[in-house]
């Protein structure tokens, strides 16, 4: 049997409102899902497991029949969801009344529920997180590991989020064939050899580095072990941290050149977090809001400093209020912190460009 495992798709998601590629982020998201079934075809999968975070809010009636259409075009595909917090289960929630196509299984209690697949041979023992509410891992073991009148081959245990030595204990020793833990942590992890947390299926916040996407698998029929397990990035985008270091013979133009080859380099659709170090041609200053417009820059750190040549300037300031900042800066006795470097080439900058002015 080969399943697909997921987390976090957040589909709604504005982590990114307020940027020029905030329409363009929530289309990939609301296409992520059509991408994990296009890949559970290419797999020939016979599970798809999501492990909470489906959507970012309480979804609308019309979101769920968006949901249900596209799901119940894959009818050769099981597929069982729990719901997340972001679902925030309520009485007034139109999903409590909602009607699902008989391929889609969705869990919203709190406590385990156990229900058979027998096309599949597999046993599914779930719960979610019902008003930020979940059965413990021991508790779904226990459920997951009673003598049932319809036993299978296959067994999978489902659950949110726990800690990991909870799921260890809890399912040691059993004959659970495969744990699928929903995120609480952004990364991939391997919490057994049995158990698994994939993730967030797509990076939400800068610090998010790494790889993101879902887990696929496959469960012997006859055994009911896992034989194989496997990450599979699938994130449309990445947050990327681009450190780009430049010297006195850089020019603005350069370093836009620069930046644009980086990014080509990386992918057009990540988010950039740009940091420039290194020294700087006094007279030149960057500014790189035409390189923002077009490519997905959240931030950008400029941390050059001007090379000046100190002893030259000296020479020619030697009594007065530039002479007496450069001998500062050569007379320091401890190692200057960035923020005091900064304030003193900025101060120096300053007079520097006080003095040409009153030459003219």
């Amino acid at each position: 049997m080969k399943f697909i495992h997921l987390s976090d798709i957040r589909i709604g998601s504005s982590s990114e409102s307020g940027t020029p590629w905030e329409n363009a982020r929530q289309t990939e998201l609301e296409g992520a899902l059509s991408r994990v079934m296009d890949e559970a075809v290419s797999f020939d999968a016979d599970l798809v497991i999501i492990t909470g975070g489906l959507f970012s809010h309480v979804p609308t009636t019309i979101e769920l029949d968006e949901l249900n259409g596209l799901l119940s075009g894959f009818p050769m595909i099981d597929i069982v969801i729990i719901a997340g917090e972001t679902d925030q289960i309520k009485k007034s929630s139109p999903i409590q009344s909602y009607s699902w196509a008989g391929n889609i299984h969705y869990v919203m209690s709190g406590q385990p529920e156990r229900f058979v697949l027998k096309n599949i041979s597999t046993e599914i023992t779930a719960a979610s997180v019902a008003a930020y509410e979940q059965a413990s891992p021991q508790a779904i073991s226990e459920v997951a590991c009673r003598p049932h009148p319809d036993s299978q081959p296959i067994k999978l245990a489902v659950l949110r989020w726990a800690e990991d030595e909870d799921v260890k204990n809890s399912f040691y020793g059993t004959n659970i064939s495969y744990v699928a833990v929903g995120s609480s942590t952004p990364g991939n992890r391997t919490i057994a050899a049995n158990a698994h947390c994939p993730g967030f299926f797509e990076p939400e916040a800068m610090g998010d580095n790494g790889s993101h996407g879902m887990l696929e698998g496959v469960i012997s029929e006859s055994t009911g072990l896992l034989e194989k397990i496997e990450f599979k990035p699938m994130a449309s985008a990445s947050y990327v941290p681009l450190l780009i270091k430049t010297n006195a013979k850089t020019t603005a133009g350069e370093l836009e050149e620069l930046v644009e080859r980086e990014i080509m380099k990386r992918g057009e659709t990540n988010i950039y977090r740009l940091k420039i170090t290194g020294t700087r041609n006094p007279e030149e200053s960057f500014d790189l809001s035409k390189v923002k417009a077009v490519y997905r820059i959240s931030e950008i750190l400029d941390e050059t400093e001007p090379e000046y040549d100190f002893r030259e300037l000296f020479a020619e300031h030697p009594q007065d209020m530039i002479g007496f900042y450069i001998s500062r800066i050569l007379n320091n006795k401890h190692e200057m912190s960035p923020v005091e470097k900064k304030a003193m080439f900025y101060g120096l900058d300053a007079l520097l460009h006080t003095s040409v002015k009153n030459e003219e």
